[in-house]
């Protein structure tokens, strides 16, 4: 059977793990029965087998189909400085929230499922922060007048076909751009750079976050409680981070869904026996304004 590495991509980035979830979950939405693994040559590149097509340009095709709205769009009015504007986030009332999550699931029973696994994902309509507003995913990264959603459209509509090559067989292919944060690499922290951050502005690897954006439903959240619980993700406040494995047996896309949302605790031996090599952690940072960022993972074998 034919093997396609994603050598641009390292399986220990929490974006580019993201981004090969992406890549799968999205040739199940074509009914192509691939199975995807990683390489554990050190490389942690991440590899296709069952599919003999041109990868990049069905990513980019799905990107250009993807105009918003689509079902996955949530837009809300929001109170601002400047008054009140309809935004595209994740943070919307619990009232608000819930008429989604309705609608998502009518959609379901009619035969579409794309929305209630976003939706899955995005949140759920008990928790809520601080404002008394839906608590989101954690790996809800923007804040102040960064709006996910709004960041995903800009993203979406920055793909090329030409681009999405490079940045999935060579990688190393950002470009000026908002990003969701979720390469550790998107970190700006002042007080660690010699420079103000904002001089510089910010980079995306549009074609990746993309993908990541398109993988988003195999990580879901629930309520735990009060709470809301991210797959993967443990721990709470300023101590989260997010944890998952690395196996060299290509597998598919129902036994991946499976392994994600597996708690990897054990001991490696029986990670092993489960075909587990490595196990990456990230934490998860957050500033003061609410904006998040993973920190450098770790990678245990």
């Amino acid at each position: 059977m034919s093997r396609s590495v994603l050598s641009g991509l390292n399986g220990s980035n929490p974006l580019a793990f993201l981004g090969a979830l992406g890549a799968l979950r999205l040739l199940r939405r074509f009914s192509i029965p691939a199975r995807m693994g990683f390489l554990s040559d050190g490389s942690f590149h991440p590899f296709i087998e069952g599919y003999d097509g041109d990868l990049a340009t069905l990513v980019a095709e799905d990107a250009a189909r993807s105009k918003a709205p689509q079902v996955w769009t949530l837009e809300y009015s929001k109170q601002e400085k400047k008054g009140t504007k309809v935004v595209a986030d994740l943070k919307a009332s619990p009232t608000v929230f819930a008429t989604y999550l309705s609608s998502c699931i009518s959609d379901w029973l009619a035969g579409n499922d794309e929305a209630a696994a976003y939706a899955a994902a995005f949140g759920t309509s008990v928790a809520v922060d601080g404002k008394g507003n839906t608590k989101p995913t954690a790996l809800h990264f923007t804040a102040a007048n960064q709006h996910f959603l709004e960041i995903v459209e800009t993203i979406r509509a920055s793909v090329t076909v030409e681009w999405t090559g490079i940045s999935l067989f060579k990688g190393h292919t950002n470009r000026l751009g908002s990003n969701l944060r979720w390469d550790p690499g998107a970190e700006r922290n002042w007080a660690l750079m010699a420079n103000d951050p904002n001089d510089a502005g910010t980079s995306v690897d549009a074609p990746l976050e993309w993908l990541a954006f398109r993988g988003l439903p195999l990580l879901p959240s629930f309520p735990r409680g009060s709470r809301i619980a991210t797959t993967a993700v443990g721990g709470r406040g300023e101590k989260m981070k997010m944890t998952w494995p690395l196996w060299s047996v290509p597998a598919s896309f129902h036994t991946i869904r499976s392994i994600v949302q597996l708690g990897w605790s054990g001991s490696s031996v029986d990670r092993s026996q489960r075909g587990i090599f490595a196990l990456c952690s990230s934490e998860i940072r957050r500033t003061s304004q609410g904006f998040g960022n993973f920190g450098p993972a770790s990678v245990t074998t």
